[in-house]
């Protein structure tokens, strides 16, 4: 699991710095799912839930579209017989705001 979500993390970094697309943090569990079959146990399918944190609201169909290209673009991903799904999850992290003069 952890090839795959460092994968998966690198090439949504790396789309994201080629489109100049800012992001405030990136944080992806996975869950894989073990079959027993003829020829012993194997992943049938990687459950990737990435976390994208974004600033600004007008941001988030584009993240979405990032974080969809990443899975479908990572290597190790379409290298592995197991099914990859993807559930993401954005979420809204404004910018602090200072009250008072910087320190």
């Amino acid at each position: 699991m952890a090839a795959v979500v460092t994968c998966y993390v690198s090439t949504f970094s790396g789309m994201s710095e080629a489109s100049k697309f800012a992001f405030v943090a990136l944080e992806v569990d996975a869950e894989g799912v073990l079959e027993k079959g003829t020829e012993g146990w194997r992943f049938s399918e990687v459950k990737l839930r990435p976390s994208l944190k974004i600033a600004d609201e007008k941001d988030r169909e584009r993240a979405s579209r990032l974080l969809e290209k990443a899975e479908r673009s990572c290597l190790i991903a379409r290298s592995i017989s197991a099914r990859t799904t993807l559930e993401p999850a954005i979420s809204l992290v404004p910018e602090p705001v200072l009250t008072g003069p910087a320190t």
